[in-house]
Order: C-alpha cells, then sequence, then structure tokens
C-alpha cells in the first residue's frame, strides 16, 4: 500500500481518491482564510483531564462509527468555510517534502482503502490546520512562537525532543513525562506545542521512511505528571492529522502505578495507534529498534546526550528573509504544482501510458527539490536547523557521543538530497538517461560510497568565485564562477565558500575549540577551498559501513577517546545565500583505514569535555575541513553527486 508496490485494485484507489481531490476543490465556496492561531484555538480542543468526560467511546466499532460522521462534517463544514484557492494552498503546504501519492496513500491506509472516508479524512485534516493556522506556527519558527505563553519552556526543559534514528532510519522522538506536569502550562500552549513539535519532526523523515519511532519514558513517573487532556491531544494528532506516522511507541518503564491509568487509556485508544504500542524497561528490550550506540543514557543506552545542554536560544532575526525572493520562490514551487495537478487528472482518469507515467515520476522529483529552495523562506528556525542536525537540503546528520569517548557519526538521506535529485533530472531531461537508469546510477554510487564528481581544477575555480553567490538555499546550487555568473553545470552537496571565508572561519579566535597546532600544519595538503563541505551536510567522506536499506544513510566512528564540537551559525544575509546552516567538525587530521572502510577522526582531547550542540557561542563555518576521501572504487564510476 505504498508508492512503488500498490497492487492493481490499490491504484485503481489512489485514482479514485485523487478525482475525488479535485471535486472537493471544485465544491468549495466558503471565502474563509488559515485561522492564523496555530494548533488549538481558545482553550484548545477541549480534552478534558477527566477521561469519562472525553466522549470517546471505548468500543472499537463504536469510535469508528464516530469518526466516519466527525470526517463527513468536516468535509461538509471545510466546503462551505474555504474556498478553492485556500484549499489548494493549505493541501500543498501539508505534502511539503512528501511525495503527493505518499499523503494521499496515508489516509486510505487509514481507513482501510475506504476511498470516500480516507477523502473525508483528509478533508478534516485540513479542515484543522486551515482552523488552527498550523502553516503560521511553521512558519513563525522558534522565536516567533516565543510569544504563545509557555512555549519555549516546553523546549528548553527536555521534555520532547527528536534524537537519532531507528535501525531502519526511523528518527526517533522521546517524551520524558517527568518533566510535564499538568498545571505547567495553559491547554492551548501545550496543543500548539504538539503540533508544531510533529510538524518540525516531519523534517527527519527521509523516503522511503514515512514513521517515526516514539519513546514514552515513563521512569520516575507520577500522578502530578498524568495529563490526560494533553495525552489525548496527541493520539487524536498521531491518529487523524498525521495519520500513518507512527511505526512504534515504545511505553518505557512504566511504574506499577500507570498500570490503572492503561486500563483507561487502553480502551480509549484508536485500535491502530494501540496496535503499535509496546512495554519495554530494559535497552536488550529495544535492540531491534534502536541499539545500545544510538539509544540515550536516560535509558540504558550508550549515547551521552542531554537536550538541555544542547539546547540553543533562538536568535532576533534568525527568520528574517528577503519577501521578494521568498514569493519568488512560492510562485516558482506552485508552478510545479499545478503541472502535477494537471497531468495527475489525466492519471486518475485512466490514462496510464508511459509518457504520462514518467511525467509524473518526473514531477515528483521537481516537487521536492523546488520545495527544498523555498524551505527557508516558509518555515521558521527551529533548534534541528540552529544546531545543524537537517542541513535543509535533504541531510539529517545525528552525532552519537559514546560514553567511552567515541563518537559515530549517522547520516540519512544521500539518495534523496536535493543535489541527487538535481543530477538525476539533469541527466533525464538534458542528456536523455531513462528514469530508471538515473535512479539506478544513484544506487550505484551509494553502495559504493562515491560521493562527488568533481576534479581539483573544478573544484578551485568553483571556490575561488563562490562567496555570496553561493546558493545555501537553493540547495547549494551553482556556485559563482570567477566571472561573478552562476554555473549551469557545477552543483554542489554544500555552499561553497571564498577563501576569505574560509580563512575566517578557520581562524584561531572565531572558532570555539581549542586547536592543535602540529596537527594543523599536518592537514595543510588536504583538500580545502575546493571542495564543497563535506562534514557541513553529511555528504563528505568520514563514514563507515553501508547500511541494508540500499545506502540511504552512513554511519561511522571517530576515534578513540575524544570527540570534535558540532559547528554552526545560520545566517540569512542575502536573498542569494538565505540558508546557511552548517555544521564544521573542527578535527585535527584523519586517516583511513582502507580494511574496515572507516574513516577516524583524531581530536583536540579538550574538545571531549563539551560535546557537540553545547553551551558557547557557535561560529558560521561554511568550509571544507582537512579530510582524506575514501577510495573510490574506479576511476570513471558513476557518482552520487551531480
Amino acid at each position: 500500500g505504498y508508492v512503488g508496490n500498490l497492487t492493481d485494485e490499490q491504484d485503481k484507489k489512489l485514482r479514485e481518491a485523487w478525482k475525488q481531490y479535485f471535486s472537493i476543490l471544485d465544491k468549495a465556496k466558503g471565502g474563509g482564510k488559515s485561522g492564523g492561531g496555530g494548533g488549538g484555538g481558545g482553550d484548545g480542543e477541549g480534552y478534558s483531564d477527566d477521561p469519562k468526560k472525553s466522549g470517546i467511546a471505548n468500543d472499537d466499532k463504536a469510535k469508528d462509527e464516530a469518526k466516519a460522521k466527525e470526517e463527513q462534517k468536516a468535509l461538509n463544514e471545510l466546503t462551505e468555510q474555504y474556498g478553492q484557492e485556500a484549499l489548494k494552498e493549505a493541501f500543498w503546504k501539508f505534502i511539503k517534502l512528501d511525495d503527493p501519492d505518499t499523503c494521499i496513500l496515508r489516509f486510505l491506509r487509514a481507513r482501510k482503502w475506504d476511498v470516500d472516508r480516507g477523502m473525508a479524512m483528509l478533508a478534516g485534516c485540513m479542515k484543522w490546520r486551515l482552523d488552527n493556522g498550523i502553516e503560521d506556527l511553521a512558519l513563525q519558527g522558534d522565536e516567533g512562537n516565543a510569544k504563545i505563553e509557555k512555549f519555549l519552556e516546553q523546549q528548553r526543559s527536555g521534555k520532547t525532543y527528536a534524537f537519532g534514528a531507528a535501525k531502519n532510519e526511523c528518527p526517533c522522538c522521546y517524551i520524558h513525562v517527568r518533566k510535564h506536569f499538568t498545571k505547567g502550562q495553559p491547554a492551548e500552549s501545550m496543543q500548539k506545542y504538539v503540533a508544531y513539535a510533529m510538524e518540525s519532526f516531519r523534517l527527519l523523515l527521509v523516503p522511503p521512511n514515512d514513521k517515526v519511532v516514539l519513546f514514552f519514558d515513563l521512569n520516575k513517573f507520577g500522578l502530578a505528571n498524568m495529563d490526560w487532556g494533553c495525552i489525548l491531544y496527541i493520539v487524536k494528532c498521531l491518529e487523524a492529522y498525521f495519520p500513518e506516522s507512527l511505526h512504534t511507541l515504545v511505553v518505557y518503564k512504566a511504574p506499577w502505578i500507570f498500570s490503572g491509568i492503561w486500563k483507561i487509556l487502553g480502551p480509549l485508544l484508536d485500535p491502530t495507534v494501540r496496535s503499535k504500542v509496546v512495554f519495554m524497561s530494559k535497552p536488550e528490550e529495544c535492540a531491534h529498534l534502536l541499539p545500545a550506540d544510538r539509544l540515550i543514557a536516560e535509558l540504558g543506552g550508550d549515547v551521552d546526550f542531554d537536550f538541555t545542554k544542547a539546547w540553543q536560544e533562538p536568535r532576533d532575526g534568525e527568520n528574517k528573509v528577503d519577501e521578494e525572493e521568498k514569493k519568488k520562490r512560492q510562485d516558482a514551487f506552485q508552478k510545479v504544482a499545478d503541472e502535477y495537478e494537471e497531468v495527475t487528472k489525466k492519471w486518475a482518469e485512466g490514462d496510464s501510458s508511459k509518457e504520462l507515467l514518467d511525467k509524473r515520476l518526473i514531477l515528483v522529483k521537481k516537487l521536492r527539490v523546488a520545495q527544498f529552495e523555498k524551505e527557508p523562506f516558509t518555515r521558521g528556525r527551529t533548534q534541528l536547523h540552529r544546531d545543524a542536525t537537517i542541513d535543509g537540503q535533504g541531510i539529517v546528520t545525528w552525532m552519537y557521543k559514546q560514553k567511552n569517548g567515541e563518537a559515530i557519526r549517522h547520516i540519512v538521506g544521500r539518495k534523496f538530497c536535493a543535489a541527487v535529485i538535481k543530477r538525476e533530472l539533469k541527466e533525464i531531461e538534458e542528456e536523455g538517461m531513462s528514469i530508471k537508469d538515473a535512479e539506478k546510477k544513484t544506487d550505484d554510487a551509494l553502495e559504493k560510497q562515491d560521493w562527488e564528481k568533481k576534479d581539483d581544477k573544478k573544484g578551485e575555480e568553483a571556490a575561488a568565485g563562490a562567496g555570496a553567490g553561493a546558493a545555501a538555499g537553493a540547495g547549494g546550487a551553482a556556485a559563482a564562477a570567477g566571472s561573478g555568473e552562476a554555473s549551469k553545470d557545477e552543483f554542489h552537496d554544500a555552499p561553497v565558500a571564498d577563501k576569505k571565508t574560509v580563512a575566517k572561519a578557520e581562524s584561531k579566535d572565531h572558532i570555539a575549540v581549542p586547536h592543535d597546532e602540529k596537527a594543523d600544519k599536518a592537514a595543510n595538503g588536504h583538500p580545502q577551498n575546493g571542495d564543497a563541505a563535506p562534514e557541513a551536510n553529511g555528504n563528505g567522506d568520514a563514514v563507515s559501513k553501508q547500511k541494508s536499506n540500499g545506502g540511504a544513510s552512513d554511519y561511522g566512528k571517530s576515534g578513540d577517546g575524544a570527540v570534535s564540537e558540532k559547528q554552526c551559525e545560520y545566517d540569512q544575509g542575502s536573498s542569494a545565500a538565505t540558508d546557511r546552516h552548517s555544521t564544521r567538525l573542527s578535527h585535527s587530521y584523519s586517516t583511513v583505514d582502507t580494511a574496515k572502510n572507516l574513516v577516524r577522526i583524531a581530536f583536540p582531547s579538550e574538545t571531549s569535555q563539551s560535546w557537540g550542540m553545547q553551551r558557547r557561542p557557535y561560529r558560521l563555518s561554511l568550509t571544507s575541513s582537512p579530510l582524506h576521501r575514501l577510495p573510490s572504487s574506479s576511476a570513471g564510476a558513476s557518482r552520487l553527486g551531480p
């Protein structure tokens, strides 16, 4: 029931669903616009602190009947309240980086392939997003949402955050329930925060994975932490507004007192959500999902991580953008979306020609690139941006500091990042390569860990003229040539900085880590300016063994005993380079162990005392750090980078 493996019957249902989507647009006649509030109106959505007054039936059949009525009511109200333009805009803003078919299929699977119910469910989701201004929450980011009462306190407390990825590459989200108190914040603020967190965590989803693993940490849980209204709202979001997004909900170290609560809560849950709840009390029980070297020490794992120390306060003006450029990029995205709709209308009516099917696939790639390019203008900054967990171009980088001092860098998203998709589109549209062959070239490059195609001369030329022309917001696209004209042929996995910026970024008084003079001298021969910040967005080669999912991620370890700091500062200076949030591992030197296919990085020992997303100020770094490349399998191998 997913894109790429649909049965003939499921394909038919998907086409019917798209026809209903267009029919809903045609029926829309209201004049309403987005609520602009965000995540819960007034006093919240009205979930009572008394579960007996929740209005939710214990019987699953009765719950399902109530949902059907609620969703049909929402569909009728949606078309009465909002017009075609508002609905279409809300739908495409909801899609974001997803394949549109993936989005529709979520609702069809959630309603067991009943098309009428699935589309009514989607309508209910759209109405919730419009009524509550969910997109405004995303646009405002941490800085803008600070005006909401007790909003930032939810993040500062470390009660909820995302950290790491499971074995199947699903991002892991933690909720430490003991840090939450029912009366600690208004219900409305909590609902806004929950909606915002879920919307933000979507940034961590990398195709083909579209689900998260959620840990409810009940260690030291007490009755004062049991917020019925909040928990029912979370479940409602998972079931109705972000359907089919939960892989597993782990209830971890539940005390005996929770057994009584579960007897009440369990029957209230949607049966699909309930089926994904598992109880665990030891790290060994999580190993099939999350090995110890990715599980935080607080839950018995080996990773030394404290979100309260990792948290970075939002900066004044961090969401400021060029409004003219914002409109330009939004219009560019909508042009692709309109073309996709026109092609999909023909497909939904039964056109299955290869030409049309290929066109839809190409437009999906173009939609993803266009979303990457408008993302820095239409989404406010989060902790994930500030600490450079995400690079804004499809790469997710996790750093696991082990209790023994070792560090593991885990990179997810190479296959579907902007640079790779752009390369595929160029090969398909300009060079006549088939979609299948272009994607196979990507898979081959992933298998060989062959990241970039750029000779030294080209790298030097690109670096020499980059500067402000390094269009980071445009997906690390063409760096400016020496004449100032953008190169149409040279793409990079990350912005290329000019030499002056490199020198400043590497100066002793500019970085926040100790420097090793001897190691710096030894590293002088490594490529720097000519390469595109390999460690900034995870497209470098400090990686080890390839994962079994076709190479979508990398997993690498550092040297023993010390670990680098994760350097980052995000800058929204000019419209030409609007989304520069990158990292720099300020290591002293690296060596390649070809036998084990590892890159081991040695760091100044003092650095191990303050890990990663730390207390000290972060610095701008757009540089290529000294780094040995993993050897390519052959001189003429197909490459992942363009």
